[in-house]
């Protein structure tokens, strides 16, 4: 396929690609092969959403991103007529799916365990692995994909911005992210943020793979719930009621403690996705928490956004 002629991709996808899923305003996704039969996703976008500033941005950040945490971009077309991404095709979809829709599936908690180490080590990757930082501004389980063994991998890079790293802060030009994930700093007028405001939307994402659900809102909002177990020394509640086996229940318990600290109100007290994976991965601790205040407060941030 060739990326830069649009008229050939058109009369490609209608011959031989097949939709593969609905992506709301945004257009649809199409099964299909390129060269050497390698198949592909290839997301049609729909021209009167199309913002020139975040498809280049996607564009620009993901064609220099290598990791195997990250999804690979093949090529992409930009005219008057057509305007479409080409990314690696991922078997099993995304990781809402599976929370969200298929909580019930055979997937046992403990391989939801390795995809979160997985998400974080793509993120540490982001945000270390190259001279320029990259922030993401929009993880969530919706932009984490799976590919034929069920490992994860990072997409969707609309929102995302290269950082210099002489810069441990920039100030937020406009808000970013998905209403419960984002950080309180992102929608917060005239503030500055930072690659911290990832962590936090992991930290979201964290709870979600705990309960194998939607976080929801308001009196039901999951975090809430796992905290006020958690201050009460009742967490085997919370794990019996999303039927995690007791043989996953001491990673559990390093989870929901991970997902506190990445949640923090306060930026500076979230830690570094290096951090993260350590943490997750046993090889560090995972230290005591801060005042329930820290933490509890980032709920009214998810009342506010409601």
């Amino acid at each position: 396929m060739d990326m830069k002629n649009p008229s050939r991709l058109q009369g490609e996808r209608s011959a031989s690609f097949d939709i593969l899923t609905s992506s709301g305003g945004y257009g649809e996704v199409y099964k299909g092969h390129i060269q050497n039969n390698v198949t592909v996703a290839v997301k049609v976008l729909e021209n009167k959403d199309v913002v020139r500033e975040t498809f280049m941005a996607e564009v620009s950040t993901i064609s220099k991103a290598s990791h195997r945490n990250i999804v690979k971009l093949h090529g992409y077309c930009f005219e008057p007529n057509m305007k479409a991404l080409v990314y690696e095709y991922m078997e099993n979809g995304s990781l809402d799916k599976i929370l969200y829709q298929n909580h019930h599936s055979n997937i046992e908690w403990g391989k939801l365990y390795g995809i979160a180490i997985q998400i974080a080590k793509g993120l540490d990757y982001l945000h270390n692995g190259w001279d320029e930082q990259i922030i993401h501004y929009d993880i969530k389980a919706g932009n984490v994909l799976l590919d034929s063994k069920v490992s994860s991998k990072i997409a969707d890079f609309g929102f995302a911005k290269l950082m210099n790293r002489d810069l441990s802060r920039v100030p937020l030009t406009r808000t970013r992210g998905t209403v419960g994930y984002n950080a309180p700093e992102t929608w917060m007028p005239g503030s500055h943020i930072s690659f911290k405001c990832d962590v936090f939307s992991f930290g979201m994402l964290l709870f979600e793979i705990l309960g194998k659900r939607s976080n929801g809102m308001e009196e039901n909002w999951f975090p809430q719930q796992v905290w006020e177990q958690f201050k009460n020394g009742k967490l085997e509640i919370i794990f019996r009621d999303c039927g995690i086996m007791d043989k996953d229940k001491e990673k559990a318990n390093i989870l929901s403690k991970v997902a506190f600290w990445c949640a923090q109100y306060s930026p500076e007290l979230r830690p570094s996705m290096i951090d993260v994976v350590l943490m997750l991965e046993e090889k560090i601790p995972v230290g005591s928490l801060p005042a329930p205040s820290n933490f509890c407060s980032s709920r009214i941030v998810q009342w506010y956004h409601y």
